[in-house]
């Protein structure tokens, strides 16, 4: 299913082909990799894909794509190259004003394809809250406690947490618009509920019924930056890996689950995957812990 018309995509054929002096085999390799990504985009998302849907993919989207091409033995070299002609054509259509801009374009091919996800432990995301903790300003504090809150204990994206609208908090569940504009519903502690109205409370600015909960100190909507720049800052202070992130939490969710024999269909329904495919990422964390499981469990073990 794809919309994106035949003309746009030899307009930037020819684009390479006379701006960057690709080889003909190399072109050819390039038109193959955006018919995958457009072929696995159809099924991924499940409907038609034009260039509203190509302009917000993310690192999500990315990851399903080559967790799903490393499944079939791609290699890491094409996947590479893969990821230079997606970043090619977006940057085409940048160019030509066809989209405004893409995520994709800040990732780092080689570090993004090594990269599984890596969960944090708990004994990290204790070291991170104790960090957070440490604000003097009362309500910052406590917005950034709730958006880790809700990224670990919840498994939402930071994208999710910065537009979650007080409207959207009903009684103890949260009402989430993720990707595809698909409403899922999840269930919330009442401390958490309770957490979160004390935070409104403590904040300087008045927040109407349908505006958002997370603000900055300029009491507009908080921007993603702000939380991943603290995440960053503190992952140097305490030495984490360099691939700690706020999507780490939105991992360790996950894994945790999958430690604990939730079935992947359910930890799907939680993160809001449009394809299971993305949520098997998890699996291949997993591995030692499954291993553990054998080693004492199986029968066939000893």
């Amino acid at each position: 299913m794809n919309n994106i018309s035949e003309k746009l995509i030899f307009e930037w054929i020819s684009w390479i082909k006379n701006e960057k002096r690709l080889s003909t085999k190399t072109i050819l390799s390039y038109r193959i990799d955006i018919n995958s990504i457009f072929d696995f985009l159809g099924s991924y998302v499940n409907e038609e894909i034009n260039l509203n849907i190509v302009e917000k993919l993310d690192d999500d989207d990315l990851s399903a794509w080559f967790y799903n091409r490393l499944k079939k033995g791609i290699s890491h070299r094409s996947n590479a190259r893969a990821l230079s002609s997606l970043k090619s054509f977006l940057s085409f259509l940048v160019l030509r004003k066809k989209i405004k801009n893409s995520k994709i374009l800040k990732i780092r091919g080689p570090k993004f394809l090594e990269s599984l996800p890596r969960p944090l432990s708990e004994s990290q995301i204790m070291k991170i809250i104790a960090e957070i903790k440490n604000e003097k300003i009362k309500w910052i504090k406590m917005r950034n406690l709730s958006a880790v809150i809700l990224m670990w204990g919840y498994g939402l994206r930071i994208s999710e947490v910065i537009n979650l609208k007080l409207m959207e908090i009903i009684n103890d569940e949260l009402r989430i618009l993720g990707k595809g504009n698909k409403i899922r519903v999840i269930p919330i502690s009442t401390e958490l509920v309770k957490f979160i109205t004390k935070m409104i409370g403590e904040c300087p600015f008045n927040l109407e019924s349908d505006g958002y909960i997370f603000i900055g100190k300029k009491g507009r909507k908080l921007k993603p930056e702000i939380i991943q720049r603290l995440i960053r800052e503190i992952r140097k202070k305490i030495f984490l890996p360099d691939n700690t992130t706020p999507h780490s939490f939105r991992h360790s969710f996950a894994t945790e689950l999958l430690s604990n024999f939730a079935d992947l269909r359910s930890i799907q329904e939680l993160l809001g995957h449009t394809s299971l495919s993305t949520t098997q990422k998890y699996t291949s964390v997993n591995t030692d812990h499954i291993r553990k499981i054998l080693e004492k469990s199986h029968p066939r073990s000893d």
